[in-house]
């Protein structure tokens, strides 16, 4: 092979293996930030073809890289192995980083904008179907307050708050909190569909006291104390809760909507 030409494909595969380690340099980038920050942009079918297509560049490096060593090597032979400098290629270097480095800052903020609307479309598509669940099956909700003021009653909860979870795609789950006093302090109770009717009827629901982190006992402190009515979206995670507030007949509780799994608007069905 001519050695100008030798000289070419060597500069074309440096090239290409320069490109596609950038390129998967870019999702690396972008998977660590994703798990680093909790973002979630893309499906599960996306993230696969984005994992084989990472596959595919490594192994368009790996012979890029073998048939860049394999002419190099015949050029060293030939001792006509000649470095052709010009006074653009600094130019073109200083550029290629620039690029590469308004394609990272540029992912990055992909990555931060997918989240951000995600979570804002998750929150508006759960408040939306809380409210028609609330709306179409006041009267089960209506229930829920009966059953809290009668223990006669109370083992009825669990059923209604099945019924309710089954009620749309939206939510694998509806469950309950209440307040009550433990030792003079304010404390939370759950009540959720798998509630053993017989522990309804110790004291604390058979100790079922409700778990939370400083920002959900914060909204519940406030609700319980009469400082708010709004309702409260919590996400973390793979998880979205929306917690909407009732007070009937002098008794005041939550229905939490939780969600478990999210879609990124980027890359969503």
């Amino acid at each position: 092979m001519n050695p100008t030409n030798k000289i070419k494909l060597a500069n074309l595969t440096t090239w290409i293996m320069l490109i596609t380690i950038c390129i998967i340099s870019l999702f690396f980038i972008g998977f660590v930030t994703t798990l680093t920050f909790d973002l979630n942009v893309f499906t599960k079918q996306t993230s696969e073809f984005i994992y084989s297509f990472i596959g595919f560049s490594a192994v368009l490096v790996i012979c890029s890289a073998i048939l860049n060593i394999s002419l190099n090597i015949g050029l060293i032979a030939d001792s006509r192995v000649q470095v052709i400098k010009d006074s653009g290629q600094s130019f073109i270097t200083k550029r290629f980083f620039i690029v590469v480095a308004g394609l990272v800052i540029a992912l990055v903020t992909f990555l931060f904008l997918g989240d951000f609307f995600t979570r804002q479309n998750e929150k508006n598509k759960l408040v939306n179907e809380a409210n028609d669940i609330i709306i179409r099956y006041s009267e089960s909700i209506n229930k829920i307050s009966i059953g809290l003021s009668d223990t006669a009653k109370v083992n009825d909860i669990p059923e209604i708050l099945k019924f309710l979870s089954n009620q749309k795609e939206k939510f694998p789950s509806v469950h309950l909190i209440v307040s009550d006093k433990y030792d003079g302090q304010l404390t939370y109770l759950e009540i959720t569909q798998w509630e053993n009717n017989e522990s309804l009827k110790k004291p604390f629901y058979g100790n079922s006291f409700y778990k939370c982190e400083i920002q959900d006992c914060n909204y519940l402190e406030k609700f319980f104390t009469n400082k708010t009515k709004d309702t409260h979206f919590w996400t973390k995670e793979s998880d979205y809760k929306l917690y909407f507030p009732f007070d009937k007949s002098s008794k005041k509780f939550i229905l939490v909507f939780s969600k478990y799994e999210r879609h990124g608007k980027y890359g969503s069905s």
